[in-house]
């Protein structure tokens, strides 16, 4: 396979037809399998809170393959045999808390069942415990008691833990961790951020790794290291740096919006976006918060992508092959879905609508894109762009893209796409760490999509994916990415369908 200096790639199966080729394949394909399933029409028609989307994610931890939906945490082994499943309500409330969310929509359809949603895992190989995220009665926060993910949880509201007040207001969690500690960051109504829109801003609890166990036992940390009024979207990375001095920055990741335009981070068109790198730096329990911003450019010395509300119209939503009426709403993949780390470096992905015209050297487009950054931040406070590419083709539309790292540099990124001829189908783009700069090999399809996906349809739309994002997990062996997405694979209303994905990039 040719390399190419160039970041913007335009070929639609440039690998596809070598995914599975042996030694001349970018990547291997090691396991793949079917995870949960949507429950159908009528259950979604019956009210449950976001029940039209899957909301998946996926850690792992050598033996256990976890995935947890807004409805059920799923236990699986690696071949994808199921060993246990269980609601995710029922999950929150077996931790002490409580999974009922304070209902926000005047729609009686979309309020007669509120639950919990948006959940992330992770699995912290420092702590050997998993630990997810999730929104209930507030914020959620759950610590397995051991490496088994079957057993028993226990869990906390971080927000209300006596810095309050609590955020009960869809406050769409990220997670994130290094061996110093564990970082929760989730949406504040009333806060701003002056990068970021007006009114409406993210808090980050940084909590020491040596009392997170207690959170297992339903006992709130001593420290909780609250920072108000940091970016919109603000994600915090997952570093697995087995010797990470205990002076070394935790570091988070996020981009400017426009504060003029209502709803500026989804909703601009053409804007110059900035990176902002934030970070906590502990000194012993607690410590403190720094942030810089930075030009999207090599080095950062100049902008140069400009951020788009999702293609196409005032909902943001894209065609699929199998019913031109019903269109896939993508309006909240306006964000990054993940952040990792591998040394001194972090590596993220945002997707963005196309720019059309005047659009300098980003290019023209007719499809959605993808702007992948490598962050140097070897300077703490003084990140700098390292490498940085636009993905981009005719023939695609990337939404909900999570990007991963393996132990040698490699990197991989996952997303789904539908188009007028394809049905919502999962993608995979990688490139190796010898690869020239700023570059991405891709796409290769990883599960083609064989129906539409529809659900209640009163806008002539589906909603897709996670909105609070996709973690890509490394494998404990170094080299396999394992992540899980949203895929159109069942003809029945309302039944969405999701695959567990671990690959290696060779």
């Amino acid at each position: 396979m040719k390399s190419t200096r160039n970041p913007i790639w335009k070929g639609a199966a440039v690998l596809a037809a070598c995914l599975f080729a042996g030694s001349a394949a970018a990547q291997t394909v090691v396991h793949s399998f079917d995870g949960d399933r949507g429950p159908g029409l009528a259950v979604c028609e019956s009210g449950v809170t976001h029940c039209d989307r899957p909301e998946m994610n996926l850690a792992v931890n050598g033996k256990q393959a976890v995935q947890v939906t807004w409805q059920h945490l799923r236990v699986y082994d690696y071949h994808g045999k199921l060993l246990h499943s269980t609601s995710m309500d029922m999950v929150v409330r077996n931790a002490g808390l409580n999974p009922v969310h304070e209902v926000r929509n005047a729609n009686p359809k979309h309020t007669a069942k509120p639950g919990a949603y948006e959940p992330s895992i992770v699995f912290n190989e420092f702590l050997n415990r998993w630990m997810i995220s999730v929104t209930g009665e507030s914020d959620v926060l759950l610590v397995s008691a051991n490496a088994d993910a079957t057993g028993a949880w226990g869990g906390i509201y971080p927000s209300c833990t006596g810095e309050g007040p609590c955020m009960r207001f869809d406050p769409a969690n990220h997670i994130g961790y290094d061996k110093n500690g564990i970082y929760l960051c989730g949406g504040h109504v009333g806060d701003e951020s002056p990068r970021t829109i007006p009114k409406f801003a993210y808090d980050c609890f940084a909590i020491p790794a040596a009392e997170v166990a207690a959170i297992s036992q339903k006992k709130a940390p001593a420290h909780m290291n609250r920072a108000h009024n940091m970016p919109l979207d603000i994600f915090p990375a997952v570093d697995h740096t087995k010797n990470k001095p205990a002076g070394a920055p935790a570091l988070f990741l996020s981009k400017t919006c426009d504060r003029a335009v209502i709803g500026a981070c989804q909703n601009s068109v053409h804007y110059p976006f900035r990176w902002v790198v934030s970070s906590f730096t502990w000194s012993g329990a607690t410590g403190s918060y720094t942030e810089q911003e930075l030009k999207t450019g090599i080095g950062g010395t100049e902008d140069v992508w400009l951020y788009s509300k999702p293609c196409c119209g005032r909902m943001g939503s894209i065609p699929q092959k199998g019913d031109d009426k019903i269109v896939l709403r993508v309006a909240e993949s306006h964000r990054m879905t993940n952040l990792v780390q591998r040394g001194s470096h972090i590596y993220g992905v945002e997707t963005s609508g196309p720019c059309t015209s005047d659009c300098g050297k980003q290019g023209a487009d007719t499809t959605n894109v993808m702007f992948w950054v490598d962050l140097d931040c070897a300077k703490p406070g003084a990140c700098v762009v390292s490498q940085t590419g636009k993905i981009a083709g005719p023939d695609f539309n990337p939404e909900f893209a999570t990007i991963g790292v393996d132990a040698a540099g490699n990197a991989g990124i996952v997303a789904v796409s539908s188009s007028a001829t394809t049905d919502l189908s999962i993608l995979l783009w990688t490139r190796k760490a010898s690869d020239p700069p700023n570059t991405f090999a891709g796409p290769a399809t990883v599960v083609a999509g064989t129906q539409p996906f529809t659900c209640l349809n009163t806008l002539d739309m589906a909603t897709v994916g996670n909105a609070v994002g996709v973690q890509t997990a490394l494998d404990p062996d170094g080299k396999t990415l394992w992540t899980t997405q949203h895929y159109g694979g069942d003809a029945a209303r309302c039944v969405w369908n999701t695959r567990v994905v671990a690959y290696q990039i060779n």
